[in-house]
């Protein structure tokens, strides 16, 4: 089989979050955007094609309320950061050829565009857009495998090396410095990989000539949808060969669409020839533009709620309860502003878009992922509502002592005031009760009225422990309090 290069193509996304101080800021795409544009990339709008109004304004808005930006460089740009690339290795040559080292030998290929996307809460999607210079299907399949590996080397955490860069004849190290070029306003520092170790996600676009067993195009289909190299020994069972999987989506004849947590794909076999009909012509435009819009849109839902997830784990345990209610709060207040802005269920009106879309949501199990999110910072939220307001019940009631003890205090000592004030104005009583009962007599007078106080006091607080156990108090932690 052969690849018909003018109309294949490759891309690599690789996910990640932009973070300052351990969280996103909150002007994060903007101030990342216009720092992006001062360095060569282009703000661009994302393809609207038959989006839905509100999924439209979504990705589009003013600048005022900017929800998303997308900003593309090509060309003399894409030419300029390289060729800085190459500068800080000390390479001075003009870049006109790319290669890699693979198992089979050299394969040459060329960046033709990358592009960011950037969505609020600071996930990112970096793109770069490959055209490998060859029709053997191996070197596709090969380069799709190892290339998405832009750092490390094989190990616990990836399962290949990342292949070696050579530009113009000199080995310039892995993809990750050309990486950290394109983003450099985006310190390394601040990201969070949202992805499989130094991986980033393929989007193959595959046209191939010359298939004509059907047994062949479904091992390839297989091939494709999992990432496998030419090289790779595999026994798959027959239900992952039959057209009817259910990561697989028909096109048209001999036309697939592949779905996987590692990757997505189109698969065409011996599509019409004629290179101005549709599926030679128009089709690849829409892959680029629509079908690939749509797999972002899941991608950055799916990241968004991971994210979120994460910090749910990860703040739990940080700092007192007042600092944890602050944190989950604001990770409440995202998760809601996620569900209104970001989190849709459909997006476009054609219904093989709708499709391809609803299957996105299947595969990557968006639905399930953010009940699951949704659970838990419901149920980390309410808790710490809980606490917050069984700690204001204890204040309360150590307010509400306080009081009792003052009231008390100021109940025993009123029939004595009172008394005291009445003698104070009429001091012949005062000498009468003296020559009748000796001196100080009037002492034992107001002794009796500071009794009386007491005993008062004595009868409210037993009525009202009386009444507290008639009526027990249940506070938000489920004791009763009496």
């Amino acid at each position: 089989m052969k690849v018909d290069a003018s109309i294949s193509f490759l891309r690599f996304v690789y996910p990640f979050v932009l973070k300052e101080n351990g969280s996103v800021p909150q002007n994060a795409i903007q101030k990342i955007a216009e720092q992006l544009k001062n360095r060569g990339w282009e703000d661009c709008k994302f393809p609207e094609g038959d989006l839905l109004p509100h999924v439209r304004d979504y990705l589009n808005a003013s600048e005022e309320e900017a929800t998303a930006h997308l900003l593309r460089m090509k060309d003399d740009a894409l030419h300029a950061v390289a060729q800085q690339w190459l500068e800080a290795r000390g390479k001075l040559n003009a870049v006109s050829s790319w290669a890699i080292h693979l198992p089979r030998g050299a394969v040459r290929f060329r960046v033709q565009e990358a592009q960011l996307a950037l969505f609020r809460h600071g996930i990112a999607l970096l793109t770069l857009e490959v055209v490998v210079d060859s029709d053997a299907c191996t070197d596709w399949l090969d380069f799709i495998y190892h290339f998405r590996f832009y750092a490390g080397q094989a190990g616990e955490k990836q399962d290949a090396d990342a292949p070696t860069i050579v530009v113009d004849g000199h080995e310039t190290g892995t993809l990750e410095g050309f990486i950290e070029h394109l983003l450099e306003p985006c310190q390394s520092t601040h990201r969070e990989n949202l992805f499989m170790h130094h991986m980033m996600l393929p989007f193959s676009v595959l046209y191939l000539d010359g298939a004509s067993e059907q047994a062949e195009m479904y091992q390839l289909l297989y091939r494709v949808r999992l990432v496998f190299a030419s090289w790779h020994e595999l026994y798959p069972p027959e239900s992952e060969l039959s057209p009817a999987h259910p990561n697989l989506m028909e096109y048209a004849q001999h036309m697939w669409f592949t779905f996987a947590q590692q990757g997505a794909g189109f698969v065409a076999f011996n599509a019409p020839k004629d290179a101005k009909r549709f599926f030679r012509q128009s089709l690849p435009q829409r892959l680029r533009e629509r079908y690939f819009l749509l797999y972002l849109l899941t991608l950055q839902q799916k990241f968004t709620l991971m994210y979120l997830s994460n910090r749910v784990s990860c703040d739990w345990l940080k700092g007192d309860i007042n600092q944890r209610e602050v944190v989950f709060t604001q990770i409440r207040n995202s998760l809601l502003e996620f569900t209104a802005r970001g989190y849709f269920t459909q997006v476009m009106h054609q219904e093989q878009h709708h499709r391809y879309y609803r299957r996105w949501h299947d595969v990557l199990q968006i639905d399930a992922l953010y009940g699951e999110v949704s659970q838990e910072v419901r149920e980390m939220h309410d808790y710490l509502q809980l606490h917050l307001e069984r700690e204001r019940v204890r204040q309360a009631e150590e307010l509400n002592k306080v009081v009792l003890f003052l009231t008390s205090a100021t109940v025993v000592f009123t029939p004595l005031a009172i008394v005291v004030s009445g003698l104070g104005m009429n001091l012949s009583v005062i000498e009468k009760w003296d020559q009748g009962w000796g001196d100080y007599g009037w002492v034992w007078v107001c002794a009796g009225a500071f009794m009386v106080g007491v005993v008062w006091v004595g009868l409210g607080r037993w009525w009202l422990k009386r009444a507290t156990r008639a009526n027990p108090i249940c506070c938000p932690n489920d004791e009763v309090y009496s």
